[in-house]
């Protein structure tokens, strides 16, 4: 009983141990070559088949880089519209900030005239202008709704340009000191001798009615009103003389002034709108008079 149990507890012969775990370290020696191996074959086929997923991605590239391309190309172009349109914009405004700018100053130089005398005046601005031989006239955006009335003179920074002919509600007509039918008082500046501006029809010339020919005028002289007739202000600015021409065989000379106010370029004028006190149209009324007297002199003397 007792040799029975000895044989069965006796474990593996030693030899048979140390053959076995010699196989198995011949077996993992083996394997561990045999990974580097795959891991070496592994790197291998990776560096070989990059090339081709580079080239097989090329085209999605290639794809992504021209859409891009073209959203940057779209941006861009609907960027530039917008610049282009803020710039129309702009250029506008410094359109319409440059016309404000000539309009001020041209008001500016219109107060500026107005300062020399007291009456009261209203700006205005033309709305059409008409020009023909027989007839000249401008049509301006104000009218009895702005207490204006017929036969107030208008003028602009450089001197007169005619008084108001027809007044409407909202609008006036205006005829200018060049037309033919258009009359106004006038003086030298120089020498006092008063006169007669009348329109010949053209904007760049005046005419001066009963001046003898020994009159004390010369050319270059200065015309300004003579505030007779109870329409215009006194010593505003007429015109100058441009030629004088003493035909022997004539009582009268014939003296053509080129006008002072822009007649031809004006957009923004002056109505005044003050009228003569009763004081004021008696001197006017004894200067007449005492004209009438004066020109007669001349006129009979050698």
């Amino acid at each position: 009983m007792l040799m029975k149990t000895s044989l069965f507890n006796q474990g593996p012969d030693p030899l048979f141990r140390v053959f076995l775990f010699s196989i198995l370290s011949i077996l993992l020696i083996l394997f561990s070559h045999r990974l580097d191996f795959i891991n070496t074959s592994r790197t291998s086929i990776g560096n070989l088949t990059y090339p081709i997923l580079r080239l097989a991605d090329a085209p999605v590239n290639a794809y992504h880089t021209v859409q891009k391309s073209f959203a940057k190309r779209r941006f861009l172009i609907s960027r530039n519209a917008e610049l282009e349109h803020q710039n129309q914009l702009m250029g506008t405004q410094l359109l319409q900030l440059q016309s404000l700018k000539h309009e001020n100053q041209a008001l500016r130089e219109l107060l500026n005239s107005s300062q020399r005398i007291s009456n009261q005046f209203i700006a205005s601005r033309l709305l059409a202008v008409s020009m023909s031989p027989l007839k000249h006239k401008i049509i301006i955006n104000k009218g009895s709704k702005d207490s204006l009335s017929v036969d107030m003179p208008i003028l602009d920074e450089s001197g007169i340009m005619g008084r108001l002919s027809q007044v409407y509600a909202y609008h006036s007509e205006a005829a200018l000191i060049s037309d033919p039918n258009h009359a106004i008082p006038v003086r030298v500046l120089r020498s006092g001798i008063r006169s007669i501006a009348t329109g010949v029809g053209r904007t760049d010339r005046l005419k001066l009615l009963y001046l003898p020919v020994n009159a004390d005028i010369k050319i270059g002289d200065k015309i300004v009103t003579s505030g007779l007739g109870g329409k215009f202000p006194a010593d505003y600015p007429v015109g100058k003389v441009q030629e004088i021409i003493r035909a022997p065989n004539s009582p009268f000379a014939n003296i053509l002034i080129e006008p002072f106010a822009r007649l031809n370029t004006s957009r923004e004028v002056l109505i005044i709108t003050s009228k003569l006190t009763a004081s004021a149209k008696k001197s006017v009324l004894e200067g007449s008079v005492s004209d009438k007297q004066q020109t007669k002199q001349q006129t009979e003397s050698p």
